[in-house]
């Protein structure tokens, strides 16, 4: 009997079919979805390096727009289910979270419903080798949306492998995109070479050669920058975060009277602690909203005979109506106000909140639609905050006479590169970042959420202070490495955190990655289309 014929094979019709009564596009969605997830503390992000591979070969089947779309939307629907499922249990507020939720969902279909033309003039597997950057350019479009809240993402697939991805000071996090589904697309054009064969050997070559192209690039790179930051000469600052689980019904100004005397006690405890162990700490921070009542004159003649027994300035969350808004106006603004001896509501150093969360913070669209006859809200409504116009910075002079630069991004304005990036061009030096995630219920995805704030800091090579309400109140330094946590629900963490001045490539240039991606869809599709033109003949 011929040798080859005693080889298993697996059927043309079935080869890249894992589970027969299983579709394709199911298997793809859970293996992306389960790649987000942290269970048991596992790191499953490799997932998505080949997740999507099932995922094209049903799409290479669809002949039709509807039923192309349509697989892809199933698709987002089950992976959204798995890998933002805590974002979906919130304690109140559920129909509005679901309908976020769909929204995202749709956006995310954004990138496949752009190949699907492509596809058809161009073949499948052309089209793929544009996907890459497809997606990068479309998620970098999607984030500048103003209904989106910039979660989503492929990139944050990839959140935990920092040893992997400190590339993106250069290309930002879109590169990342880029990056996971270019794995996809080698992997599956060396399946449609694959000859059925159970133990092909040049297939499993050409697979480890896929696998190794990918992955050592980032690799060396990593390494040599971690060689180069090391380097460099650092100052450093000592930051103390105060971490709490407030719930979320402190809705009258008693109960808020009572969470400020407790955010005082714990900061009072701590700073006893220093003074008996001849310490101190340059700030003490408390989390986004820590103050409900910025325009309480009272707060402040309270606040500021801690902050002179203290010695130490305090930066704070707070919800205030601005001094300089118009009487017609009395929208409040979300604050990062910086608190020293003598400070009140004229005096304070402050960054007001700049990209407002839709739906919770702000009508998205809101000063286009109210030029609309009987929209029923008015610009200047009351019940909702006022972005701020630009990013600023605070300026803390620390105990031994430092003046230090920090940019302060609050909550879900950690999803956003550009506002980070426009805060190191400004001059910060560190971030310390204020957020509130006691709207969740799911610790898991509480952990997601802090995990995003490594990837400003790799594109920034910035160190950053979060401290949280009811998430995670953590430090993270340049390289994404989170080196300090609060591990109790109410406490403190304190540590030093290093000084940079130096720009990354991609702070400087933010555009260069999604305009690089534009211009190389243009260019392919150009001479694909157009074979026959010689750019180089007269």
């Amino acid at each position: 009997m011929n040798k080859k014929a005693k080889k298993a094979t697996i059927p043309e019709k079935n080869r890249f079919i894992f589970f027969r009564k299983i579709p394709n596009w199911l298997i793809a969605a859970i293996l992306y979805g389960l790649s987000w997830c942290m269970f048991f503390g596992y790191n499953l992000s490799f997932l998505a390096w080949f997740a999507f591979v099932p995922l094209f070969y049903e799409l290479e089947k669809k002949d039709s727009f509807l039923e192309f779309y349509k697989t892809t939307l199933y698709f987002f629907v089950v992976a959204t289910l798995i890998l933002a499922h805590g974002f979906l249990i919130t304690p109140k507020e559920q129909g509005s979270v679901l309908i976020a939720a769909a929204i995202e969902i749709i956006m995310s279909t954004g990138s496949f419903a752009l190949l699907y033309p492509i596809k058809k003039k161009l073949g499948f597997a052309r089209s793929l080798v544009i996907f890459p950057f497809l997606i990068a350019l479309w998620e970098w479009f999607y984030q500048w949306l103003d209904f989106t809240f910039g979660y989503v993402m492929l990139a944050h697939s990839q959140a935990q492998n920092t040893w992997l991805i400190q590339y993106i000071d250069l290309f930002g996090v879109w590169s990342i995109a880029s990056w996971v589904i270019g794995f996809n697309v080698l992997v599956y054009l060396q399946l449609k070479k694959f000859k059925g064969q159970y133990f092909d050997v040049p297939f499993l070559k050409r697979i480890s050669l896929v696998c190794l192209a990918m992955i050592l690039p980032p690799l060396v790179y990593a390494d040599l920058r971690y060689v180069e930051i090391e380097g460099q000469p650092k100052r450093q600052i000592n930051i103390t975060l105060i971490n709490t689980d407030f719930g979320l019904n402190i809705n009258t100004y008693k109960l808020y009277i009572k969470k400020l005397e407790r955010l005082t006690h714990l900061t009072d405890s701590i700073d006893y602690e220093f003074k008996q162990r001849r310490q101190a700490t340059d700030l003490y921070v408390w989390h986004e909203g820590a103050v409900d009542y910025g325009n309480d004159q009272t707060f402040y003649n309270f606040i500021d005979s801690a902050v002179r027994d203290w010695k130490t300035p305090l930066l704070t969350g707070m919800q205030i109506i601005p001094a300089n808004a118009s009487k017609t106006d009395r929208r409040r603004v979300n604050r990062a106000a910086l608190i020293q001896s003598g400070s009140n509501e004229s005096n304070c150093q402050f960054y007001d909140k700049v990209h407002l969360a839709p739906g919770r913070e702000k009508i998205p669209y809101h000063q286009y639609l109210s030029f609309f006859p009987g929209f029923p809200v008015a610009v200047n409504d009351s019940g909702w905050f006022k972005s701020g116009n630009k990013v600023s910075l605070i300026s803390l002079q620390t105990r031994n006479k430092q003046n230090v630069k920090i940019g302060t991004p609050i909550c879900m304005e950690q999803n956003y590169p550009a506002i980070w990036s426009d805060m190191v061009l400004a001059g910060a030096e560190c971030f310390v970042q204020l957020s509130y995630e006691a709207w969740w219920k799911m610790g898991y995805f509480k952990k997601q959420m802090a995990y995003i704030t490594r990837l400003r800091c790799i594109e920034t090579r910035r160190s950053a202070a979060r401290c949280s309400n009811g998430g995670s109140t953590q430090f993270t330094n340049a390289f994404g490495e989170i080196y300090a946590i609060c591990s109790t629900p109410e406490g403190s963490v304190s540590a030093n955190i290093n000084l940079y001045q130096k720009r990354t490539f991609f702070a400087g240039h933010q555009w260069f990655y999604p305009v690089f991606c534009l211009i190389f869809i243009i260019l392919y599709f150009f001479v694909l289309v157009f074979p026959k033109i010689n750019l180089f003949n007269n």
